[in-house]
């Protein structure tokens, strides 16, 4: 572990079901941790009894190999789309990753979601076409007809690293079965290769072909096991820590690269600070946490003291380990380059740079990992017996700081708790691991909304209850692309993409505090809208009066946030204002056969097919569906065409509502959030118009 050139840290990428997981069996059958029975029936890396049971990746997992000299960081990540903010955290800590498409099926969207993810955090990819026994056994192609068929997919696999991968990267990163940065196999039957390898055995397709035809594909394991082609390619085409973080901090650390501590990590130096980038976290039996990372400089060993960058504030290092999957395998020290286990006192959140106390002045963190995805499903939870509510508060607490993809909001207006996920699977795994450690009631899915608008709106002011303050505000539609924007001063971007923008020219005389009031009342306005309390999106909301009383005492912080947000509201509301919904780009790979009766599902749900593509025996179908409308759509799907269908949904965009739904479902959110049946005028906050 302590030699940078004999280290890979291997992550293993795919779209759901295209055999990562079995892949992982294979290659711990290579370093001597499972027996070649048992591969790709195991599932080591999915421990989970959620994962084992459903058969999919929840989370990440990783395990440090030993294989010929070499020690493998070996990282598996979830397929599901509902879990790939795992994925891009995942990324943060490795430098190459295979990524596993399926011959028949071939790139796929989430297969581009995360190969996207991957070139952003500058890891290098190679890739494994998995399932060509599948061309042989389904499609009966014979071996000129496979080999264009996987030079198709080589081709679009090099045209996604070309329009993702950073210019610098574009061709050497583009892979070639001539530069054996390529393996073509089955993970399930155990056996694989590269050029150089089928060169070296004297084997051509024509051969795989007839194996297959004379039932002796098991002697093609023996020949060509899967595990030496994946090692071997990841060995020899993809980067050490040294080689990968020369290139890799610029873009992924905050701090000055030319800097001492910059220098240390470009370099991965094992005698300079010990900085780690925190990944993934999970609360200890002891009230600690175990925080699983990439130490990119310096060594940590057990009594160490770390302070964390984000948090400011130290923590003490209890125990050093390696992980092995399910165990953790406790050590001495782990050195620079490497993926370290800490287990440490109190908490730490997911992204937090964890740097020695020493040097905490000269560190910056990490760049926060950007989402692909946003939560646009919710449920309401209680506790069972009110007198468990610091158990669930507790409890949701840890469960954010486990998976940052979650997040918790009171609702102001009905004091529920909302747990806020990515879509229905991960809500119903969360509630899962929720209910094991607190006794809880939890509503159904719910859609999130958003409050936009079309037009320009009036110019509206407003004053403080106090009537002593009173603030203009002018709201209109924002673009989507927020770059070309140069209108004003910019004082405040909030999280759903709204703006806030100085017109006046005199938020500069404003003391520091009432400007602050100001910001708050434009975000408390964007956190909850007037048609049913649903955050605002797209806002652009300009300040076209500023009247603070010149009595300091008058400028208190509710005055003033009060009348900014009434302002907000009451020109929201002349601006012909509209209710956004969430809709999911759905990819189902179906037969051809039952094709058709897949079209029909969709477009009952209010969707609309936009794609529809023949890969062999198998009909591909794009479609987009509002998230309302998804709730059962995996059920529908599976027992519509006998579980021969394979399809993910990931969020694609907000979508104006249609206007005969508008009104009953904003009625409908009224109802629940315990809001007036009539929704408000816009005189309810006007002082003045102008």
């Amino acid at each position: 572990m302590g030699d940078k050139g004999c280290i890979r840290n291997l992550g293993i990428i795919a779209h759901i079901d295209h055999g990562k997981t079995t892949l992982i069996d294979s290659l711990l059958t290579g370093a001597g941790l499972l027996s070649q029975s048992m591969a790709g029936t195991v599932r080591v890396l999915d421990y989970l009894e959620e994962e084992q049971k459903r058969k999919i990746t929840i989370k990440t997992a990783n395990i440090s190999l030993l294989y010929r000299n070499h020690v493998i960081n070996l990282v598996d990540t979830p397929g599901h789309v509902d879990f790939t903010g795992k994925v891009t955290r995942a990324l943060r800590a490795i430098d190459g990753t295979v990524v596993v498409v399926d011959a028949v099926e071939e790139v796929m969207a989430q297969t581009e979601v995360v190969l996207r993810q991957a070139l952003e955090e500058r890891v290098r990819p190679v890739l494994f076409i998995n399932k060509v026994d599948r061309l042989i056994t389904e499609l009966q192609l014979d071996a000129e007809q496979i080999m264009r068929k996987l030079q198709h997919i080589i081709d679009r696999f090099n045209d996604l690293v070309e329009l993702h991968a950073d210019e610098e990267f574009r061709d050497t990163w583009k892979v070639a079965p001539t530069k054996d940065s390529v393996t073509f196999g089955s993970a399930l039957n155990g056996w694989g290769f590269t050029l150089n390898m089928a060169r070296s055995a004297s084997m051509k397709f024509d051969d795989i072909v007839e194996a297959y035809q004379t039932q002796r594909f098991e002697q093609l394991r023996t020949k060509l096991p899967v595990y030496d082609a994946i090692f071997a390619m990841a060995i020899a085409c993809l980067p050490n820590p040294r080689e990968a973080q020369a290139y890799r901090v610029e873009k992924i650390w905050n701090g000055n690269v030319n800097s001492y501590v910059g220098q240390a990590l470009a370099h991965c130096r094992d005698d300079a600070p010990a900085i780690m980038c925190v990944t993934k976290v999970q609360t200890d039996t002891d009230g600690g946490t175990v925080a699983s990372g990439r130490l990119f400089s310096g060594v940590v060993k057990k009594g160490d003291v770390l302070h964390l960058v984000e948090a400011q504030s130290e923590t003490r290092v209890n125990h050093v380990f390696v992980q092995m999957s399910a165990f953790k395998e406790e050590v001495e020290k782990v050195s620079a380059g490497n993926i370290a286990v800490l287990a440490v006192a109190g908490s730490v959140k997911v992204g937090e740079t964890l740097v020695e106390s020493a040097h905490k002045a000269d560190v910056a963190p990490f760049e926060i990992v950007s989402a692909v995805s946003e939560p646009v499903v919710t449920v309401a939870v209680e506790p069972k017996n009110p007198k468990d509510l610091p158990v669930l508060l507790e409890t949701l607490n840890a469960l954010t700081v486990e998976d940052s993809d979650l997040s918790v909001k009171v609702d102001a207006e009905t004091g529920e708790y909302l747990l806020n996920g990515m879509g229905e699977l991960h809500l119903e795994i969360a509630l899962k691991q929720l209910g094991s450690r607190a006794k809880v009631v939890s509503s159904s899915p719910r859609v999130v909304y958003r409050e936009a608008v079309t037009t320009k709106g009036k110019a509206v002011l407003s004053k403080s209850p106090n009537k002593q303050n009173a603030f203009g505000i002018q709201v209109e539609p924002l673009p989507e692309n927020t770059a070309s924007i140069d209108n004003g001063n910019v004082i405040s971007v909030d999280e759903y993409h709204n703006l806030l923008v100085d017109h006046t020219g005199k938020t500069e005389s404003l003391d520091e505090e009432t400007l602050e009031y100001v910001i708050s009342g434009f975000e408390f306005a964007c956190r909850a809208g007037p048609l049913c309390g649903e955050p605002l999106r797209h806002v652009k909301a300009c300040l076209m009066n500023l009247l603070p009383s010149v009595n300091a005492e008058l400028c208190g912080g509710f005055e003033i946030t009060r009348a900014v947000s009434k302002a907000v509201f009451g020109s929201f509301l002349t601006a012909n204002p509209i209710l956004l919904e969430p809709v999911y780009k759905t990819i189902v790979s179906v037969p051809w056969e039952l094709a058709r009766e897949c079209q029909r599902i969709i477009t009952r749900r209010r969707g609309k097919v936009s794609g529809f593509e023949q890969r062999g025996l198998q009909a591909v179908i794009v479609g987009f569906v509002p998230v309302a409308e998804s709730f059962g759509l995996s059920l529908e799907l599976r027992s519509s065409t006998s579980g021969r269908a394979f399809w993910q949904s990931s969020f694609d965009c907000w979508k104006r509502m249609p206007e005969k739904l508008e009104t009953k479902v904003i009625e409908e959110i009224r109802r629940r959030k315990g809001l007036p049946s009539e929704l408000p005028k816009p005189e309810t906050f006007v002082e003045e118009n102008r």
